[in-house]
């Protein structure tokens, strides 16, 4: 049971402690940067977590005699493709609501007009010297991402802590690794509340596919899912702003 708790919460400290260490480097390398936000390094200490995860993941793992491919549950079928689209329909939907909703709390109804003060960030965040060999990197390292990502993050919420975490209620199971998916995005955030709105629209999408995972026990289609919206999110951005 503390191991679920474990890997429910143990991304986002590597993830702070990651972050920092990239800021220490540039530091050290007198590049310029601006501290929380540098978009071009999020896949990049997210892979390095994501290597982590893997070792961590691996090594309870084989201490409870079991393997990573055991958290699969299944072999890959034909329509786990057509669901992973589904269920990414599905997620999505409500993810989006969820941030119209809670900015219509903050702001009520000239939300929209507040987007860009709460997920963008001030231009001269963005208006500084980035060397070729850095943008590259982060570039190649982006094509990594979603396939590491998206399988990593489904088998360690769900396959393992959620599965886990069954034996205190349905309930319990679903939130805990939800909350630990939530927290871990709130440091792609720009500001401080949009780090509330994004734990908040994210929580909202780990309950609903653990809902899915718990009603459907296949991971493969939420996996699907996850890599398709990593895809966009995590690759498209990067290269966009390398060949603008």
């Amino acid at each position: 049971m503390k191991k679920a708790w474990f890997i429910s919460f143990v991304r986002f400290p590597l993830l702070v402690f990651i972050m920092l260490l990239i800021f220490l480097i540039y530091e050290i390398l007198g590049l310029a940067y601006h501290f929380p936000f540098l978009p071009e390094l999020s896949t990049v200490y997210y892979t390095i977590v994501n290597i982590i995860s893997i070792i961590i993941l691996t090594k309870l793992l084989k201490q409870e005699g079991t393997s990573i491919s055991a958290l699969l549950n299944d072999r890959f079928k034909k329509t786990d493709i057509l669901y992973g689209f589904l269920w990414l329909f599905i997620l999505y939907i409500p993810f989006v609501l969820s941030i119209f909703f809670v900015l219509f709390i903050i702001y009520g109804i000239d939300f929209i007009d507040h987007f860009t003060s709460v997920f963008l960030p001030e231009s001269d965040i963005l208006q500084y010297f980035r060397p070729n060999w850095l943008l590259w990197f982060s570039a190649v390292t982006s094509l990594i991402f979603p396939f590491l990502n998206a399988p990593l993050e489904e088998l360690m919420y769900k396959s393992y802590a959620q599965n886990r975490l069954m034996k205190k209620g349905t309930f319990t199971a679903i939130l805990i690794p939800s909350i630990g998916f939530a927290l871990q995005h709130i440091l792609l955030a720009t500001t401080i509340l949009g780090a509330l709105v994004y734990f908040i629209a994210f929580l909202n999408w780990g309950i609903i596919s653990g809902f899915i995972y718990y009603k459907q026990q296949r991971i493969f289609p939420l996996i699907i899912g996850h890599f398709i919206i990593n895809l966009l999110f995590g690759l498209l951005p990067v290269l966009f702003m390398i060949f603008d």
